[in-house]
C-alpha cells in the first residue's frame, strides 16, 4: 500500500466537521488519508464539486438569495481573494471569523453564529464558522439542529447524538485555519476545503459541503451522517489561499 493511501492514526481533539458527522465523530484517533498538493485523495471519496442544473444560472439564483437576516446575496461565482476586513474570535479552541455583509450576521449569548451571505465569501465564512462552533461541546448539540441541511443525514447525526451524547476533548490541541480552497459554487451548493493546523504540528483538510436552505448556509451529509468528502492528512499548504488570524 502507497503512503499516500495509508491510513494514518492521529490524536485531534473532537471537531464537529473534520471527519464524520457533526459533532460527534472527529479527529481524535481516526484515520486520516494523505492527500497529495493537487488535491489526490488516497482513501477519501474524489473531490466533485457541487453543481447546479444547467437550465439555471448561478448569478440569477444568488442574487435573489437574501438571508434569514437581511445579509445581501451576490452574483459572483469565485473568491477573487480572501476577505480582508475580518474580525476573529475564539469559540471553542479556533478563531472564527465575522466579516461584514457575510455574517455571521447573528451571534447569540452562548456564541452560537448563524445567518451566512448566499456568496462564495458567505459560504466560506459559514464553512469555517461551523468548525470552530464543532470544537465547543456546548453549541454541537444545536450545530447539528439549525445549520445542518435536511435529509437523512441530519437524521442520522441527532438520533447519535440522542444515543450516546456529546463526547468531550481532553487532548489539549488547539486548531487554527490557515488557508481555504473553493472547490464548487453553484445557486444553492458550495464546497469549501479548509485548511486546518494542529497545535501537535499536523496539518489537516477539512472539506465541508454546503446547501442554502431556508435563507442560510447548512452542511449537505450523506445519508450515514458522515461527510461528504472525508479529512485528510495535508503534508503542507500549498494550493490553498491563505486565511487566518493574525497573531
Amino acid at each position: 500500500m502507497s503512503q499516500r493511501a495509508e491510513k494514518i492514526k492521529v490524536r485531534w481533539p473532537k471537531v464537529s466537521v473534520a471527519v464524520a458527522f457533526v459533532g460527534v465523530v472527529a479527529l481524535t484517533g481516526c484515520g486520516l488519508g494523505d492527500r497529495s498538493a493537487d488535491g489526490e485523495e488516497g482513501a477519501g471519496a474524489a473531490v466533485v464539486a457541487s453543481q447546479a442544473p444547467e437550465e439555471e444560472t448561478a448569478p440569477e439564483v444568488a442574487a435573489a438569495g437574501e438571508s434569514i437576516c437581511g445579509l445581501p446575496g451576490s452574483d459572483q461565482t469565485e473568491i477573487e481573494e480572501a476577505p480582508a476586513d475580518v474580525q476573529w474570535e475564539f469559540v471553542g479552541t479556533v478563531q472564527a471569523p465575522s466579516v461584514p455583509e457575510a455574517g455571521p450576521g447573528q451571534i447569540a449569548d452562548n456564541g452560537f453564529r448563524k445567518c451566512y451571505a448566499h456568496s462564495p465569501i458567505g459560504a466560506l465564512v459559514a464553512a469555517s464558522n461551523v468548525l470552530a462552533m464543532g470544537t465547543d461541546p456546548n453549541l454541537v448539540q444545536e450545530l447539528n439542529e439549525e445549520l445542518v441541511a435536511e435529509g437523512p443525514g441530519r437524521e442520522a447525526v441527532l438520533e447519535d447524538l440522542e444515543q450516546n451524547g456529546v463526547p468531550r476533548d481532553d487532548s489539549g490541541i488547539r486548531l487554527s485555519i490557515a488557508g481555504y480552497r473553493l472547490l464548487g459554487y453553484g445557486p444553492d451548493h458550495a464546497r469549501i476545503d479548509l485548511a486546518v493546523k494542529g497545535s501537535d504540528g499536523m496539518i489537516a483538510s477539512v472539506t465541508t459541503d454546503l446547501r442554502w436552505e431556508a435563507g442560510d448556509w447548512k452542511v449537505e451529509l450523506r445519508p450515514d451522517g458522515q461527510h461528504v468528502i472525508p479529512a485528510a492528512r495535508l503534508a503542507d499548504t500549498v494550493g490553498y489561499n491563505p486565511w487566518l488570524a493574525e497573531g
